[in-house]
């Protein structure tokens, strides 16, 4: 009898990855939305979530609320006051739950953009992002409204981020850019990213992407309109904030002798960041579109002075180019800030209006930071994070993501063919954006918010004392602080210090085991 011949067959792969790619994509949707849900629920928020809280009841109450961006963002806040008045949830929760639902997202928007060039690792990182720590922070202790801009401009550059011509992909594009300034004006430096056509040596950005984004600003601006709103005066607003604007730490506040309250001039690096995006001979450095917003937003946070919340915007762009290390080193940096300013009083723009963001219910009081984190002379620390360490990391990091050479890994990407997977994906990403709209829609058209404006001011009225927490009037904010600290060992910040300690080394662990050669199983057929 012959002898038996050794054959080398490829790995086994799924039977149908279509078929199966649902299943990845809701389970981290759902471990994101347990998580910070949860977290939600628990804590009450910061002075963000007492300005939402307020805008809510002036809302149900027929007044016209003005934030520093466009008020698509009321729509939410309108939602939010109606979903607690008719319904048992909590407030607080309420108010958070569409930045909650967007950042759940998003981990999955990350699972897709990773799964075109790392199929393998893709699972892992979306989970990573799931379980971030500082998103966590952001969006539901803090309760912002960042990761909704974020998820938005994401999905419309990884449309087209295969580099491939297509008309309804690019219109795409300028929808959902479009859906993404209105929430929060974010990424307008990004206009300069739009996709251009050459021609005689000459740059002319394409109609299909511009044709989408007049088609939903002029929809929009229509509908501000409507309730009263002058998109002339927000957009003076908007550049006013822009320009100065709230800043808690950074270079300016570290230096305010030097007057540094001007924020316009970061146009001019994002000016030339765009060029070699659109010139990509112009240098070694070939920088995709995604890698031009990050290097953007880190030279915001190190130069400019800016706000707690806006320390996420990197996060997710460092997931989704696959800088797993680098992602890791951030958060570290990032979230230490963070868990001191949240538990300092003496940090904040007034005094003690961050005191809400670690305030639990009234029965998990164990879980208040300790009294020490309270002292005001651990305030020169805070700002040594806050205005030297930070801004340093954040420029150590835009050094390491310009030298990282991600244009090689672009192109690799483009050859993978996975774009089409992508393109099907758009489907699952746009689908729950629908249902949202359509829900607040159909909330307006039957619910009458008259009768809910009395019962939501008993709900807020009752709030604090659900919480432990205190309000002092302080015209024209209110301010509301805990009764006091915490004492037990296993408080929410040495839990989340833990919890963010075993996510970087997560990060660190995947960016290592992503990169094993591909293993073959080895068969024994006759001869």
């Amino acid at each position: 009898m012959p002898a038996p011949a050794t054959v080398i067959l490829p790995a086994k792969r799924p039977p149908s990855l279509a078929r199966l790619a649902a299943h990845p994509r809701l389970l981290i949707f759902l471990a994101s939305l347990m998580l910070k849900g949860l977290a939600g629920a628990v804590f009450f928020g910061s002075v963000d979530l007492v300005n939402s809280a307020t805008g809510s009841l002036a809302l149900l109450a027929g007044r016209q609320v003005h934030v520093p961006y466009f008020p698509a963002i009321n729509a939410f806040l309108w939602f939010g006051g109606v979903l607690s008045a008719t319904l048992p949830v909590p407030f607080p929760l309420s108010l958070k739950l569409v930045p909650i639902l967007f950042d759940s997202l998003l981990a999955v928007l990350i699972y897709d953009l990773v799964r075109r060039r790392e199929p393998r690792r893709a699972m892992r990182t979306g989970l990573l992002y799931a379980f971030s720590p500082l998103a966590l922070l952001i969006t539901s202790f803090q309760g912002q409204w960042d990761a909704i801009a974020l998820f938005f401009l994401l999905l419309a550059f990884g449309i087209l981020e295969n580099g491939m011509r297509d008309s309804r992909k690019e219109v795409l594009f300028g929808v959902f850019f479009g859906i993404g300034v209105l929430i929060k004006p974010i990424g307008l430096p990004f206009l300069l990213l739009f996709p251009a056509r050459k021609r005689r040596s000459r740059w002319f950005v394409a109609w299909p992407p511009i044709a989408g984004l007049i088609a939903v600003l002029g929809i929009a601006f229509a509908i501000f309109a409507r309730y009263g709103y002058s998109t002339v005066d927000v957009l003076i607003d908007i550049l006013a904030y822009s320009n100065k604007g709230v800043q808690t730490f950074g270079l300016p506040f570290a230096l305010p002798r030097l007057h540094w309250h001007i924020r316009l001039w970061i146009v001019l690096p994002m000016v030339f960041l765009a060029v070699l995006h659109h010139r990509q001979k112009l240098t070694a450095q070939k920088l995709t579109a995604m890698d031009a917003m990050l290097l953007f937003y880190l030279c915001c946070l190190a130069t400019t002075g800016l706000s707690p919340q806006y320390l996420l915007w990197p996060l997710p762009l460092l997931l989704a180019t696959d800088r797993l290390r680098l992602a890791a080193f951030y958060t570290a940096a990032a979230t230490l800030f963070l868990l001191l300013y949240y538990s300092n009083p003496w940090t904040s723009f007034y005094a003690f209006e961050n005191l809400g963001v670690f305030a639990p219910l009234r029965s998990l009081t164990w879980l208040l930071p300790p009294a020490v984190l309270e002292r005001r002379e651990l305030l020169p620390i805070v700002h040594a994070l806050g205005n030297v360490a930070f801004p340093c990391c954040a420029m150590a990091v835009a050094a390491l993501v310009f030298k990282s050479g991600q244009g090689r890994m672009a192109e690799e990407r483009n050859r993978s063919g996975a774009s089409r997977c992508f393109s099907s994906a758009i489907v699952w990403h746009a689908a729950p954006i629908f249902l949202v709209f359509a829900t607040i829609l159909l909330t307006r058209w039957t619910v009458h918010a008259s009768g809910m404006h009395s019962r939501l001011t008993q709900i807020w009225n009752t709030l604090p004392g659900e919480y432990g927490l205190q309000i002092k009037s302080l015209d024209p904010t209110v301010v509301l602080v805990r009764d006091s600290a915490g004492f037990a060992s296993l408080n929410v910040v040495v839990l989340l210090a833990l919890f963010t300690a075993v996510w970087c080394v997560s990060c660190f662990v995947d960016s290592v085991g992503g990169k094993r050669p591909e293993r073959h199983h080895i068969a024994t057929l006759p001869h």
